[in-house]
């Protein structure tokens, strides 16, 4: 070899060494990296157990990983390692749980799982029926003498028997997720509410409900269980996020730290290193007492509510969320605490389909991946939704039709003569194939006579049907005990201690305290800055254009918080706030909210209505209200009797001629059915004769049949020529059939103390009128009657003088005038009267009586005090 080519070869291995040599340059600089996380992880390997779980290595966003403080772990970190879990909740959630669940797999750990059984349940309530239900002064009082007569064994009980469930059986395993369905007032909510624990003490109880073989005695299962209200009940001043925060913190974490802890010494133990954001996840989960929590924070995401996390709820009198996200809020506020069963009634109210169907879907997710039970009561499940379920119950009338796996229940109805439609969807099909009215459009017997068949002979041929066997035979076997993990059943009654209640409690009426000053609200402002809230304005609506036509049924649809209700608030002149471009007009000329308010009716998503009047007391007070004195006059006829022709007939028009005389009551606890006071509200707007007509999801809260009985009340409104728009969730095929045209919409001091006293003690009297002062919001929106009059006709009466004397209200603005004007001398401008005169003389108001007054607002702070401490011990008005 010549002398050039060892030169050559000398200079090719010389640069070879030198990218050698980098490539272990980046090498190094990675293995330095993971060098050092091992450091890291290993020193906090040494610390004790309770430390070692209190710390954590977070991921940064320049790399590596840093050593915190769970405790500590501040939003902005939270909000960083829920984007690396799950970035869209959608496509991450079912892989985030399985890292969940491998984690644990790996060292052998296995999740408490809870199989709910009920056997032989029946349950009976006794009721008043006829005019002896209505609530008159004179029926309670006979009520309460006729208690006392029945307890002394005087007189007999004169009230009537009532069977919700008669007789039922089943079994809720674990790991599967069970379909509730049923007709209005078939027993869903009273079954959902006996698996629960929370029955009312009132009815009558046969029967046995168990968890893991044990008798609900020998646990607490309304920690062991959640049960998720149909009725959304929210503080309107909290924001989301708040509301969430507070229950989490009631709740506490169960057995979550227990389990880490046992986990972290089995992987010490194995020498195995998890995930880092899952071990801060888990860790953070774990810990109690903290004011914010990441698991709200991963609940706000999976259901959606991360975008309206801090606008505050809202209620009938607030501005807040829209319905379906209050909804959300509902099932949200159960989730974010440890309870393993979850038995939650109609969660999808208000909730358009796809937003239904994710949630579902996360809870279907988390339910098979961590051992869950779920029972959940749908009312128009779309088929994409109803797919997702493994089991179906379906009750009917009190008895159970069908209970097992949702691949057989076709299968159990065709073995009878009856058959689904192509295009019927199965869960509306369930719930019809029962009904009298709608059953035989579903016989496929055709060579056979079709009878109606009866609740009672679906549910003895389910018995000895394949599924009812199986079940059968499942009952026979008792529980094996012996295979019950230990942390299944919650045997305590607090989730937390005491004091941490306290604080926790203390902690949220601190902050509304706060919510309730002019101050914070200017803070609130400023800190919205702060978060790069830039915006003065949040655009809720862009450039919507559109028409409606007479005689044309148009239904809005889009998604939840998408803007419908906006639009219609607008539309209807309903909106009190905010700034509104563009124009409206009605037949070619600019809307004048004046005369159109006379010719329009708005059917609002809330059905508000005076509990106890009936169904056409209602009918009248609108009429009365709202109508012209000749319309409907007939000659010699006075009061609600001119009128009596014309609301004849609007019942007949929305089918409520045979509840004339129904008392409207309470909704959830007595009275008209959800689906009937949809019609009630539609009827109550029809008395108003409008030739326009705004409905905010009529059909909200009804299952198909219902829904189908709302959509006929509206088309059959349509063909008298009224123009009418409702907006709309979860059409099925036969509602969404019924309209004509679509509009889709998308995502569019002394003074100061004494007024806060008397403030709130009159809050505590606000639940009492709250349904009347709505009621009154509804009437005055309408623009339809003449407020002077209707201002008099609510003046005190003279025998109830003595009422002030025992009001609040009447002292705190006693204190309030009297201590700010009662000494001054001065005269009022352009006159000789002295301001203390006129303030003693005209309101009776005295300034040495200022002492007397500052004792009877303390008093009366004292005693509510002593009286809420005292009922929330002692009573309980809940009444389902």
């Amino acid at each position: 070899m010549d002398a050039v080519a060892v030169a050559r070869m000398g200079s090719l291995r010389s640069g070879s060494s030198s990218i050698w040599k980098a490539d272990e340059i980046f090498s190094r600089s990675a293995h330095e990296e993971d060098d050092e996380e091992a450091l890291k992880w290993a020193a906090l390997e040494k610390l004790p157990t309770y430390s070692r779980l209190r710390k954590g290595l977070l991921t940064m966003a320049e790399g590596g990983g840093k050593e915190i403080d769970i405790e500590d772990l501040g939003f902005e970190e939270r909000k960083e390692l829920l984007e690396r879990l799950v970035r869209v909740a959608e496509e991450d959630n079912e892989k985030f749980l399985r890292k969940l669940r491998d984690r644990m797999d790996r060292v052998g750990i296995e999740l408490p799982t809870i199989e709910v059984r009920y056997e032989h349940l029946s349950i009976e309530a006794e009721a008043y029926v006829g005019n002896r239900g209505l609530p008159t002064l004179f029926n309670s009082i006979i009520n309460i003498f006729e208690t006392v007569a029945n307890c002394l064994h005087i007189l007999p009980n004169k009230k009537k028997p009532l069977t919700i469930l008669h007789d039922i059986s089943g079994v809720i395993k674990p790991r599967r997720m069970t379909l509730l369905l049923g007709p209005p007032g078939s027993g869903k909510t009273t079954l959902l509410l006996a698996l629960a624990g929370k029955l009312d003490s009132d009815v009558k109880v046969s029967g046995r409900v168990t968890y893991n073989g044990h008798g609900m005695n020998e646990f607490v299962p309304q920690r062991t269980a959640a049960y998720i209200s149909q009725y959304d009940l929210h503080i309107g001043e909290m924001t989301v996020r708040e509301t969430l925060s507070f229950s989490a913190r009631c709740q506490g974490v169960g057995t979550r730290y227990d389990m880490l802890s046992e986990l972290a010494r089995r992987e010490k133990a194995a020498n195995i290193k998890p995930d880092p954001d899952i071990d801060v996840f888990m860790k953070a989960t774990s810990m109690e007492g903290q004011k914010t929590n990441i698991v709200t924070d991963y609940v706000l995401k999976i259901l959606g509510l991360d975008i309206c996390a801090d606008t505050m709820v809202g209620d009938d009198m607030r501005r807040g969320i829209s319905g379906g996200q209050r909804k959300r809020v509902t099932t949200g506020e159960m989730i974010v605490g440890p309870a393993k069963a979850l038995f939650m009634d109609e969660i999808s109210t208000g909730l358009d389909s796809s937003t239904t169907y994710q949630i579902v879907n996360s809870l279907k997710q988390s339910i098979h991946i961590l051992d869950g039970t779920a029972v959940i009561s749908l009312l128009q499940p779309a088929p994409e939704t109803f797919d997702l379920f493994d089991d179906i119950i379906l009750i009917s009338d009190g008895q159970v039709v069908y209970h097992g796996p949702r691949e057989h229940v076709l299968e159990f109805f065709e073995s009878l003569g009856f058959k689904c439609p192509e295009r019927k969807g199965v869960a509306d099909f369930l719930q019809e194939v029962t009904s009298k009215k709608d059953q035989q459009q579903y016989w496929q017997r055709h060579n056979e006579p079709y009878r109606f068949v009866p609740v009672r002979e679906f549910a003895e041929a389910f018995q000895s049907f394949h599924v009812g066997e199986k079940l059968t035979n499942e009952l026979s076997v008792p529980y094996d005990k012996s295979k019950e993990h230990p942390a299944a059943l919650t045997i305590s009654k607090y989730g937390v201690s005491t004091k941490e209640l306290l604080k926790a409690c203390f902690s949220r009426e601190y902050l509304l305290m706060k919510r309730n000053s002019f101050v914070y609200g200017f803070r609130g402002f400023q800190e919205m800055k702060a978060k790069g809230i830039q915006e003065d304005r949040l655009e809720l609506l862009k450039g919507v254009s559109g028409s409606f036509r007479p005689g044309v049924l148009t239904a809005l649809m889009g998604v939840s918080g998408a803007g419908k209700t906006t639009l219609m608030d607008v539309l209807a002149g309903r909106k009190t706030g905010g700034y509104i471009e563009g124009s409206i007009m009605i037949n070619g000329y600019p809307k004048k909210q004046e005369t159109f308010a006379r010719v329009s009716g708005y059917c609002e998503q809330n059905d508000i209505h005076s509990p106890y009047v009936t169904v056409y007391e209602s009918l009248v007070y609108s009429a009365w209200l709202r109508l012209p004195a000749e319309v409907g006059s007939e000659k010699g006829k006075v009061g609600d009797e001119k009128y009596s022709m014309f609301i004849e007939e609007i019942m007949e028009l929305v089918e409520l001629t045979p509840l004339r005389g129904a008392l409207v009551g309470l909704p959830g606890v007595n009275g008209l059915s959800t689906e009937q006071r949809k019609r009630l509200t539609i009827a109550v707007e029809l008395v108003a004769n409008p030739a326009i007509i705004f409905m905010d999801e009529p059909t909200s809260g009804l299952d198909a049949r219902a829904a189908a009985i709302v959509m006929r009340t509206v088309r059959n409104t349509v063909d008298t020529g009224r123009t009418v728009v409702c907006t709309i969730h979860q059409p099925s095929i036969d509602i969404f059939e019924a309209f004509d045209e679509d509009l889709f919409n998308a995502m569019g001091s002394m003074y100061a103390s004494v007024l806060f006293l008397g403030i709130s003690n009159a809050s505590s009297v606000q639940p009492v009128v709250s349904v009347e002062r709505t009621v009154f919001y509804r009437e005055r929106a309408a623009g339809m009657y003449s407020a002077l009059p209707y201002a008099f006709g609510q003046r005190m009466p003279v025998w109830w003088r003595w009422y002030s004397w025992a009001c609040p209200v009447a002292w705190t603005l006693y204190g309030l005038v009297a201590s700010q004007f009662g000494d001054l001398h001065e005269t009022f401008e352009n006159s000789d009267v002295v301001i203390s005169q006129f303030i003693r003389s005209y309101f009776g108001f005295k300034h040495d009586f200022l002492g007397v007054v500052a004792v009877v607002v303390v008093g009366f702070a004292a005693l509510f005090a002593f009286l809420f401490g005292f009922a929330i011990k002692a009573l309980n008005f809940q009444r389902r």
